[in-house]
């Protein structure tokens, strides 16, 4: 396992690249193993580092409202 960690860490932190901020969710699959989320999150990572990456975070479709509006709205 530790062979395999190695690879994920690699890819995170290869070139210089500065790991800011990166979440992995496992979602409901009781059989997941910590093996098979690690080689998912560095198949997505190889992957988009194979591409062009860009930074765009996803955004919401609400407009921001303030919380004394959204208390008196709801």
């Amino acid at each position: 396992m530790e062979a395999e960690a190695n690879t994920l860490h690699s890819l995170l932190f290869a070139e210089g690249r500065e790991l800011v901020n990166i979440k992995f969710f496992p979602g409901s699959d009781r059989g997941l193993t910590p093996a098979r989320l690690k080689d998912a999150a560095a198949a997505a990572l190889a992957a988009a580092f194979a591409g062009d990456v860009v930074n765009t975070p996803p955004s919401r479709g609400r407009a921001a409202v303030g919380l004394e509006d959204f208390l008196a709205n709801r």
